[in-house]
């Protein structure tokens, strides 16, 4: 299995950076080798930009059946980004048109950094709309998209509001992050305020002009995003993938004391540098360009690496069946499963899984004074 790993990540270190791929990495590449570098692939959300680097290679044997299985997840992937885009410019000029400036977060937007865009597996369309506009937008949506498979009802504990389409779902952002700590949640507020306006930075996509969280709050969000993820179900390669290549891209734009801020204010240091030593040594980014790097993780980094590559993002999410139980006995079982995600936690981020316990706490009294 170390040596699929190990292909695997050749493979996909060519792709993010363009590389070409050298023929040592893929000695031996045949039978039953092979179909395990493509299973990884895909279990890790980066089929098409491993497919594409392996249907380059001439002298890789491949059988028909199966090469014609990669091309065409290639050419699904590209055309799945055109249908994306046409769901994402009718959203983008119904919100816009009713004086609503949405942000647009993660995937597609992050795809653009990649040297083959459209390579990179799709997901989700998230659009940031914030709390005030929250409910304006799905008004909004809903007369743009009839007939769509919808959220029954936006509320206020919602973090978003879905459209679900055939090959994707439109997630509309009341906010982009949960925080269960309340001096968290306080200064994650003022994040967005300042970060996700209608004064943040555009991009263009096929002629559409998008607008994009600052470059080093989107550096930070998508580390965030990664790691809750790993918290709640499990993160994967494609995930690190889009922080590694984000990194890269936006070297020279991060503003590393605000970058130490929200890292530090949010406690989530420990954690950053984790990911920092899996960009190292397994992604390829250069060290200055993973700020606040560190060996003193290394151990650490490896067990969490280890544990990302076993799991990708295939944990099922908890729920809890709680139905004909008193509103104590609820409570306790929530609290429960909150207690067991600072467990995962802990071998990791021990610093992070006790910010976690006492945030859960701080949390569940909320709540409990507040009646919910």
């Amino acid at each position: 299995m170390k040596e699929v790993q190990e292909t695997y990540l050749a493979i996909l270190r060519a792709a993010l950076w363009g590389d070409e791929l050298r023929s040592e990495c893929v000695n031996g590449l045949t039978g039953e080798r092979l179909l395990k570098v493509i299973r990884l692939a895909a279990f890790h959300g980066t089929g098409p930009l491993v497919y594409d680097q392996l249907l380059k290679l001439q002298d890789l044997e491949i059988p028909a059946d199966l090469r014609m299985q990669m091309k065409q997840q290639c050419v699904q992937s590209m055309m799945l980004h055109q249908s994306m885009l046409s769901i994402l410019s009718k959203a983008w000029h119904s919100l816009v048109n009713i004086g609503v400036h949405p942000v647009l977060l993660k995937g597609f937007a992050l795809a653009q950094y990649y040297p083959q865009p459209h390579l990179r597996q799709w997901g989700d369309i998230d659009l940031y709309v914030g709390e005030c506009n929250y409910y304006k937008a799905c008004d909004a949506l809903r007369e743009a998209f009839p007939g769509i498979e919808h959220t029954e009802h936006e509320e206020d504990n919602n973090r978003h509001y879905n459209f679900v389409f055939d090959n994707t779902v439109l997630e509309t952002h009341r906010v982009s992050a949960v925080f269960y700590h309340p001096r968290d949640r306080r200064y994650y507020k003022r994040l967005e305020a300042k970060n996700l306006t209608k004064e943040a930075p555009t991009i263009k996509m096929e002629g559409l002009v998008l607008k994009v969280p600052e470059d080093t709050f989107n550096v930070f969000y998508t580390f965030l995003h990664a790691w809750n993820h790993f918290v709640e179900t499990g993160m994967n390669m494609k995930q690190l993938s889009d922080i590694a290549i984000l990194l890269h891209n936006k070297r020279k734009a991060i503003n590393v004391k605000q970058l130490h801020e929200m890292l530090f204010k949010l406690h989530l240091m420990d954690v950053w540098q984790l990911i920092m030593y899996i960009m190292v040594h397994y992604l390829g980014v250069i060290q200055d360009e993973c700020p606040f790097y560190t060996e003193k993780c290394g151990e650490r980094a490896e067990l969490l690496f280890e544990h990302i590559m076993s799991e990708g993002s295939s944990r099922l999410e908890k729920k809890l069946n709680t139905s004909g139980l008193s509103y104590l006995k609820r409570k306790w079982l929530t609290f429960q499963l909150r207690m067991a995600d600072s467990c995962l936690v802990r071998p990791y981020a021990p610093r992070y899984a006790r910010h976690m316990v006492v945030s859960d706490i701080l949390h569940g009294l909320e709540r409990f004074f507040a009646g919910k």
